[in-house]
């Protein structure tokens, strides 16, 4: 008797965001201000400074996530935006 396991195909694994700072001088010189680590389903890092563009542009193409949100909103309390 052959058992074949099949594997389920969970989706797409998109990258995770997590806001490690919100610098409001780079902010008031209209730079981006938001400082995001991307963690890749790899395992793979990068941090990036992001604009509200960019998050936005991020939420559109991975979600909805706790980090972009965050990243977000420090704009509004902190910066322009």
């Amino acid at each position: 008797m052959n058992h074949l396991q099949q594997a389920t195909n969970p989706g797409p694994i998109f990258p995770q965001f997590r806001l490690i700072e919100f610098n409001p001088r780079r902010a008031s010189r209209g730079a981006e201000a938001a400082r995001v680590e991307v963690t890749y389903s790899e395992g793979d890092m990068d941090e990036l400074w992001m604009s509200p563009r960019d998050i936005r542009n991020n939420i559109r193409e991975f979600g909805q996530q706790e980090g972009l949100q965050k990243a977000l909103e420090a704009y509004g309390k902190g910066g322009r935006g």
